[in-house]
């Protein structure tokens, strides 16, 4: 199981956030990053959802995702 983002905190006017992780054996655990990083990824998350997966053709390891642009309407 990969890592997974639970919850974003940004306080109002921090130039630091914290995210809720939940990591791949199940443990929680909080991790600090910058504000400005927090604010571009919730910007994003609110354009872009996680698309069909990129699978290495030689392993068949999945090493990524595509993203799909959420529609206006």
């Amino acid at each position: 199981m990969q890592s997974q983002i639970i919850a974003l905190l940004v306080p109002q006017g921090s130039r630091k956030a914290t995210l809720l992780v939940r990591r791949g054996d199940g443990q929680f655990a909080l991790e600090g990053i910058d504000a400005r990083v927090a604010s571009a990824t919730r910007v994003a998350a609110n354009w872009f959802r996680q698309g069909p997966t990129i699978v290495d053709p030689t392993t068949s390891e999945v090493f990524g995702y595509e993203v799909t642009e959420v529609s206006a309407a």
